[in-house]
């Protein structure tokens, strides 16, 4: 039965769901130790990150071009050549140690350090050997200092001596450089230490806005713990009452009946009468009992093939049994889910349950929408009631033991917080929709084991 209702938010049972949900956000979030250590740690790592792809990618462009000098030049720079083919050496091995010293912050910035140094004067060196200012490798200077302290995130500090040792690269290659070669290395030195100081604050912005999610995370998880423990005091405290009120009627009714039994003058037929009614009494008091260890656990049993079609079907005939006439039931069973495993005992138990809910919600009569189905690896039994449905306020306390409203007619006082108990020791799960003047519609998904 097709209801556009909003399904119900579970007191308990979502407490308990949104303190799983915040607990794994606290695990993504939250760090150990001191925030400095964890930003450090968290540098060294996007650091590390960037600087094995950056330092094999030009030492793979400082060995090709090693190559085309050879190849065009044809031996007339054969120094710069095997220069250029030293830098791509000394970048390939920093790039292969990188995984080594990553978890040492010093032994990391060290490393970083120098290979864009050696590549810094390497590059002056090369340019300095294929004729200094004259030389074609002379903008590659530029190029070397804006991929070193550009590129990799390195702290301002470091990243200002290496635009420095940049600008020194171009003293090696010509000191008598042209003005303008001066002017691009300082501006490009600048630009990439400024670059470098702006990615540093930004990386201190983010990190500080990671903290406070992670701070208000904490917040939500000790309020989400207060609003669970709440729950269940409250939980507990109306099923210890409900409990007491049972066990007090039933327990007054066998005293009551027993006394009356052993008085004197007495007749038999009377007496017998008596010690039925006593027997009713403690019979109601096991029968609560037996309620209750099912709220907590289902019936201890070994796994039987059950037709559940066939148990809803039964569960629905003993409800209305008791019931005024005036309840049609319309079935829609799909035949391809034959029997399950399960404990029939409990599972009959909660289908009579939910069955009785839906009759008791229609006291004057109705249909009712009985259905069994398969979803994937579970199979839901479905019964829909046309009653007048249950307002979003009594939805949320539904599962709550002793909840009066979920359970109009129910002496056990137990309803649906026994069904659910039974269903998810089960395995399975429970779904419950319903909205005011729409009726309501109750799914047990149990899994298919057989």
């Amino acid at each position: 039965m097709a209801h556009d209702s909003d399904r119900a938010n579970l007191s308990l049972h979502a407490a308990h769901l949104l303190r799983d949900r915040y607990a794994r956000v606290a695990e993504k979030v939250g760090r150990k130790g001191r925030p400095r250590s964890r930003f450090i740690a968290e540098r060294r790592a996007q650091t590390a990150a960037v600087l094995v792809p950056t330092l094999a990618a030009v030492a793979a462009l400082t060995m090709g071009c090693a190559a085309v000098t050879l190849l065009t030049e044809h031996g007339a720079y054969e120094g710069a050549a095997i220069a250029q083919a030293c830098v791509a050496i000394v970048l390939g091995a920093a790039a292969l140690a990188v995984p080594l010293v990553r978890r040492n912050t010093r032994g990391l910035l060290s490393l970083a350090s120098g290979a864009v140094v050696a590549m810094e004067l390497g590059w002056g060196l090369v340019a300095r050997l294929s004729g200094g200012r004259a030389s074609p490798w002379l903008l590659v200077e530029p190029a070397a200092i804006f991929v070193g302290v550009g590129l990799v995130p390195l702290p301002p500090r470091v990243a200002m001596a290496l635009a420095v040792s940049g600008y020194l690269a171009l003293l090696v290659a010509d000191p008598m450089a042209p003005p303008w070669a001066h002017l691009l290395v300082a501006a490009v030195a600048a630009g990439a230490w400024v670059s470098a100081r702006a990615r540093h604050r930004r990386a201190i912005a983010s990190f500080l806005k990671v903290e406070r999610l992670g701070a208000a995370v904490a917040r939500l998880r000790r309020m989400q713990d207060q609003l669970v423990l709440v729950e269940k005091l409250e939980a507990l405290r109306v099923l210890v009452g409900g409990i007491a009120h049972e066990m007090n009627n039933a327990l007054a009714v066998a005293v009551a009946s027993t006394q009356q039994a052993a008085r004197p003058g007495q007749t038999p037929e009377q007496s017998a009468a008596a010690l039925k009614r006593a027997e009713g009494g403690l019979g109601r008091i096991r029968a609560t009992v037996d309620r209750l260890r099912r709220f907590a656990m289902a019936s201890e049993g070994v796994l039987e093939p059950a037709d559940v079609a066939a148990m809803l079907d039964f569960a629905l005939e003993s409800a209305i049994g008791r019931a005024r006439s005036g309840i049609a039931v319309e079935r829609d069973y799909d035949p391809q889910v034959g029997a399950v495993q399960c404990h029939v005992a409990a599972l009959a138990e909660a289908l009579y349950q939910v069955a009785r809910n839906a009759v008791d919600a229609m006291p004057g009569g109705g249909r009712l929408r009985a259905s069994v189905r398969g979803e994937g690896d579970k199979v839901v039994l479905t019964v829909a009631d046309e009653g007048k449905g249950i307002a979003p306020d009594a939805l949320k306390r539904i599962f709550d033991p002793y909840w009066r409203h979920t359970m109009a007619g129910n002496k056990s006082g137990m309803g649906l917080s026994a069904v659910y108990g039974i269903v998810t020791a089960l395995g399975g799960s429970l779904r419950v929709q319903s909205g005011e003047g729409k009726g309501t519609t109750v799914s047990i998904l149990m899994p298919k084991r057989g």
